[in-house]
């Protein structure tokens, strides 16, 4: 009887983390999609972001009340308590991530819509540095590797680091279209949504570091006492 126990409550388990994963396989494309949509100026596909979303929702309360049912029915204790109460946590950031890869293809419908106007230069690399954030933190939790989650959180250093020099070169053009006499308002508008997508990346990066966190809970049984690297301190010095 004991054995039968464990063995359906470890098949529950691996049943919730292949949810957990379809859940990060999906935030990981829409994310993706989101910026080929800004940088090629994709309306098409940013309307298809738009609408996938509502998918995202659907997992997270799928696999959070899959997570109540193991817990009614299986009643885990310790070890098991922390993976199945981690799953949710992780669901969450997921979810979030897409709402950010949502937003970000908003914005890029308003941007598509001023071909003139460029993005800043880093823009590109910050987006695939937060997928790659979010791609590498979902292969640490598919194989349970606590360096890649790891690496992972250490790697939100030069996430930040690129936020400071996106916000440094949008708002530097804001100054200038401000400045000189003639210029549209449409491009200070641009400049705006610019800067709010580059937050979304930078909030991308962070959850992708909350997932690396909660790997590390799960696998160690104790949550990290040390601050996180940030980058991006010159941006935030001269903002205080």
């Amino acid at each position: 009887m004991t054995q039968h126990t464990v063995s359906s409550f470890d098949n529950d388990l691996a049943q919730l983390e292949r949810r957990i994963l379809e859940m990060g396989g999906l935030a990981e494309s829409q994310l993706q999609g989101a910026m080929e949509a800004l940088i090629k100026r994709d309306v098409e596909t940013a309307e298809r972001i738009i609408a996938r979303d509502s998918e995202l929702d659907e997992c997270e309360r799928g696999i959070e009340a899959s997570a109540l049912s193991i817990i009614a029915r299986r009643q885990p204790m310790a070890n098991d308590l922390r993976y199945v109460f981690g799953n949710v946590k992780i669901a969450g950031s997921l979810e979030r991530i897409g709402d950010y890869a949502k937003n970000i293809a908003k914005r890029s419908i308003i941007l598509g819509r001023q071909p003139g106007i460029s993005l800043p230069q880093d823009m590109a690399p910050l987006g695939t540095a937060a997928h790659a954030s979010v791609r590498e933190v979902m292969n640490s939790f598919a194989t349970r590797d606590a360096q890649k989650a790891e690496a992972v959180w250490m790697h939100d250093q030069e996430i930040d680091d690129l936020v400071a020099r996106v916000m440094r070169q949008a708002i530097s053009r804001m100054s200038q279209d401000m400045i000189k006499a003639g210029r549209k308002e449409q491009e200070l508008e641009c400049s705006t949504h610019i800067l709010f997508i580059t937050k979304n990346l930078e909030r991308i990066g962070d959850h992708a570091t909350n997932i690396a966190e909660v790997i590390e809970f799960q696998l160690s049984g104790g949550w990290k006492s040390a601050p996180r690297p940030k980058g991006g301190e010159d941006l935030q010095t001269a903002a205080s």
